[in-house]
């Protein structure tokens, strides 16, 4: 699975149209950061070249590696999207501990919470890495940030090495498209 994450200068709908057309897109959203008035295009690919072959995602910042993380419950389209990013080279141990966190620690505890969709996690060799989290509501984002505030490290892990995210951004969902993923769009 390949992630990037692109500044959007058409329409949303144009975008969802040439992505149609696309081979190897498993899923996209064009999502409105409350931050910035530029919709950006988060793709998620099966491998890096069906993404260098969309010319819609030109100039993206790409993820090379990626995850899903569903919830238990899919039942209604996103209307939100945070995406989380860890910028920066990052020594391996850390990258491995921050995966090991939303793996096996983080992603149990949003799992159940209603409203809650799912994420996408990305990492690149370097470990900088994104999630982008999908949500029905914005008490969703609130109750998964809640439960994951809550959660007590698990055995091994060193807070040391859990870097915290450089940048979150949350966005409203404008449009996606989706083959191959259980998240509704």
């Amino acid at each position: 699975m390949h992630i990037r994450i692109s500044p959007l200068d058409i329409r949303p709908e144009d975008a969802m149209s040439e992505l149609d057309q696309q081979s190897g897109l498993i899923c996209a959203y064009v999502m409105r950061p409350m931050d910035q008035q530029q919709p950006i295009l988060a793709t998620v690919w099966e491998a890096a070249e069906y993404a260098e072959r969309s010319s819609v995602t030109a100039g993206g910042q790409d993820f090379a590696s990626g995850s899903f993380h569903a919830s238990d419950t899919v039942e209604e389209r996103a209307a939100y999207g945070q995406i989380i990013y860890f910028d920066g080279s990052r020594p391996q141990p850390e990258a491995d501990a921050i995966d090991r966190a939303n793996r096996d620690r983080i992603s149990p505890a949003v799992r159940g919470i209603p409203g809650n969709l799912g994420a996408f996690a990305g990492r690149n060799p370097d470990g900088s890495s994104v999630v982008i989290a999908l949500t029905t509501s914005l008490q969703a984002v609130e109750d998964s940030q809640r439960a994951i505030m809550s959660t007590a490290l698990l055995p091994g892990e060193d807070p040391a090495q859990l870097g915290g995210p450089t940048r979150i951004q949350l966005a409203w969902v404008l449009a996606a498209t989706s083959r191959n993923t259980p998240i509704p769009v």
